[in-house]
C-alpha cells in the first residue's frame, strides 16, 4: 500500500471512532475531516462520483431501521458522514478488496461489516431491538451481499 493509502486507512479508523462514539455531538468534526480528505486525495473527481454510493448504504440502514433491526435515540446524522467516509475507502485504503472473488468479498463483508455495527452497538450508537443474535444474523446476510456490490460499483464509478 502507498503512503496515502496508509494515511487514509488510519484516518478512517479515527473517523469511524469519532462518528460512532461522538455521534451527532461531533458531527461538525466529522464533516471537517471528510473535507480534509478532499483536500489531500489524489483522485478528487472520482471520489466525488463514488459519494453517491453512500446513499445506497443509507438506504440499507433505513431499511434496517424500518424493519426494526436498528433503533436510534436521535436521528443519526453522523451515519451519513460515516457512510461517506466508508465508501471513500473503497478506492483508496481498501482498493485491495477488488482482487477478492465475490465469495471472499461476501465473507469479508459478513465478518467485517457485521462486526462494525456490533461495535457501534457496544459503544451505544445503535440499539438492536431484535437482540444480539437475531440482529447479528441479519447483519451478516446484509453485509455478505452489500460489500461485493459496493466494491464493484466503486470500481465502475471510478472508471467513468
Amino acid at each position: 500500500m502507498s503512503r496515502w493509502q496508509w494515511i487514509q486507512l488510519l484516518a478512517f479508523e479515527g473517523f469511524w471512532l469519532l462518528a460512532v462514539a461522538g455521534q451527532n455531538r461531533w458531527l461538525v468534526l466529522t464533516v471537517l475531516l471528510l473535507a480534509m480528505h478532499f483536500l489531500f486525495t489524489p483522485s478528487r473527481r472520482a471520489d466525488s462520483r463514488v459519494l453517491s454510493l453512500a446513499l445506497l448504504g443509507l438506504a440499507v440502514d433505513g431499511g434496517l431501521v424500518w424493519s426494526g433491526v436498528f433503533a436510534f435515540e436521535h436521528p443519526p446524522w453522523w451515519l451519513m458522514m460515516l457512510w461517506a467516509g466508508f465508501v471513500l475507502t473503497l478506492g483508496h485504503s481498501l482498493v485491495w478488496l477488488r482482487r477478492f472473488s465475490p465469495w471472499l468479498l461476501a465473507l469479508t463483508g459478513a465478518l467485517a461489516g457485521a462486526s462494525s455495527y456490533l461495535a457501534g452497538w457496544r459503544l451505544g450508537a445503535v440499539q438492536l431491538p431484535l437482540g444480539f443474535w437475531a440482529s447479528s444474523a441479519i447483519l451478516v446476510l446484509v453485509w455478505a451481499a452489500l460489500l461485493p456490490l459496493l466494491v464493484r460499483l466503486d470500481q465502475r464509478l471510478r472508471r467513468e
